[in-house]
């Protein structure tokens, strides 16, 4: 017996002796002792009054037993509903553990079908128990099956190969000589069993008269971790959801991958991922660190309207398709280091809140900046425009470094504010470049820069002191035009090129005060 048990049969013991006591000889000691009432004698009670005092002590007696005895009885019987309640609770927690085990043992089997409903007995059942822990052990269950070896069939009536047994991976054995178009069908439930439980829709406004409605998240599961690393997903669609840490790295999404409106509240992780179809990631949101280095982008990428809390990797990444970052917001760095842009990019009116780091970076064809605006340092050193880049309207107001850019098309700053300094060091523009109404309030570096094709600064403001040490001109050539600002003049070297210097400005000069010279060619 224990302790507690025995001291509580012995109080009970002393009780149940003190109360016969008091029934029987003891009421009359109560009643002189306790009460202070004379017994016997002239002023003492006597008779009948003796008797009624002593039945009305013995009364009281008797209520306070009944009132403990009630107490007990309240006490065994909630340990006993206790115990009724975890003996059920383990019974419960036997079934669910049989359920999963059979779902899981479902998934390894080489029929279709059976697969399919271990899937929905896993869905079913997390349904049915709210349990954050059961949950994500059923989403850790489906991702593994996920990530299982799989090759896609060719297309929806050709063959390919079935895949090669792989490993056992949290419980969930590889599939074994599985028709890939069966397996297919599976993979595409898998996902949507997932997805339907992290999709969220903001709960619409109820006013205090309207009569209530469904839960519109009565599925949803919150607080969800995915590892999909590696994985080989079909036509994933992640729109609307919300997922805590997700990871993808290395994964294969085979036709158009869907994220648009998607809320990461963990980190997001998609290195070295490849997108063979279209990747939309529209309005989603990242509230903790996204990772896409060295990640391919078959098709389109778009990233309009996506919103980047926090540190957004995007180096040595590889966009074959347009890539389109428009309106997008970076509130903490971004980096595009050596990313390969080889269609058209649309950076336009993004806003960079941090630093900003494109330095190697290759754009293929048009890149637009347009109206974008880098509130911390930008780099842009050694990147390479072989189509137009458009930085018109744009605002730097930290530092802004385009040294040893080489821009063989159009390089369009036009009225581009520079609020510190701006370095075009060594840059080369080719062809047009244009500088029309920009504005630089900090240092202005040229250094070594040349220019081989129609340039213009026309009312261009603060390059009185810019720096022009070894900039290169190419010799005047027919069709070619240069409007320089009022303060530097240009100078014939022994090559027949030109080269720029500081000067005051001359009399001669334009309405515009820019320097013009014959043919189109300015001349100091």
């Amino acid at each position: 017996m224990k302790p507690v048990s025995m001291v509580v049969a012995a109080v009970g013991v002393v009780l149940v002796a003190g109360i016969v006591w008091v029934l029987g000889p003891g009421a009359r000691w109560v009643l002189e002792h306790i009460d202070g009432v004379t017994i016997g004698g002239p002023a003492g009670l006597v008779g009948k009054d003796l008797a009624a005092a002593l039945d009305a002590v013995r009364g009281r007696v008797l209520a306070v037993a009944t009132g403990l005895a009630a107490l007990v009885a309240v006490y065994y019987t909630a340990r006993n509903a206790d115990t009724a309640r975890r003996t059920f609770q383990l019974g419960e927690r036997g079934h669910v553990t049989d359920r999963y085990g059979k779902a899981v043992e479902q998934l390894g089997s080489a029929q279709a079908p059976v697969r399919l409903g271990g899937l929905y007995a896993l869905d079913q059942l997390g349904q049915d128990n709210p349990s954050p822990a059961l949950r994500q052990t059923i989403v850790d269950v489906i991702c593994a099956y996920l990530r299982m070896p799989y090759t896609p069939p060719l297309d929806q009536t050709g063959q390919s190969e079935p895949a090669e047994p792989g490993a056992v991976d949290s419980g969930v054995s590889a599939p074994v000589a599985r028709d890939p178009h069966e397996e297919r069908q599976v993979r595409l439930t898998a996902q949507r069993v997932l997805t339907a439980h992290l999709r969220y829709e903001d709960p619409p406004a109820h006013r205090w008269w309207q009569p209530s409605t469904a839960d519109p998240n009565a599925r949803h599961w919150t607080d969800v971790r995915l590892d999909l690393t590696g994985a080989t997903l079909l036509d994933f669609d992640l729109n609307r959801c919300r997922v805590g840490d997700a990871g993808f790295d290395k994964a294969t999404f085979s036709g158009d991958a869907v994220f648009d409106g998607a809320t990461f509240t963990g980190h997001a992780r998609f290195d070295k991922a490849t997108f063979t179809g279209d990747a939309w990631f529209g309005e989603a949101t990242f509230s903790s660190v996204a990772w896409f280095d060295k990640a391919t982008f078959t098709g389109q990428a778009g990233f309009g309207k996506v919103t980047f809390t926090r540190e957004a990797r995007f180096g040595k990444v590889t966009f074959t398709g347009d890539a389109r970052f428009t309106k997008a917001t970076f509130s903490s760095v971004a980096i595009f280091d050596k990313a390969t842009f080889t269609r058209n990019t649309d950076f336009g009116k993004v806003t960079f809140t941090r630093d900003a780091w494109f330095g190697e970076a290759t754009f293929t064809r048009d890149a637009g900046f347009g109206e974008a605006t880098f509130t911390g340092d930008v780099w842009f050193g050694k990147a390479t425009f072989t189509g137009h880049a458009r930085f018109d309207m744009a605002t730097f107001t930290g530092h802004a470094r385009f040294d040893k850019v080489t821009f063989t098309r159009g390089a369009m700053f036009d009225g581009a504010t520079f609020t510190r300094d701006a370095g075009f060091r060594e840059a080369t523009f080719t062809r047009v470049a244009g500088f029309g109404k920009a504005t630089f309030t900090g240092h202005a570096r040229f250094d070594m820069a040349t220019f081989t094709g129609d340039t213009w600064f026309s009312q261009a403001k603060g390059l009185e002191a810019a720096l022009l040490v070894g900039v290169r001109v190419t010799p005047a050539a027919a069709g070619v035009r240069w409007v320089w600002p009022p303060c530097w003049r240009v100078e014939a070297d022994a090559d027949g090129w030109r080269t720029l210097r500081l000067a005051e400005p001359e009399p001669g000069s334009t309405a515009g005060g820019e320097k013009e010279g014959p043919t189109g060619a300015a001349e100091g």
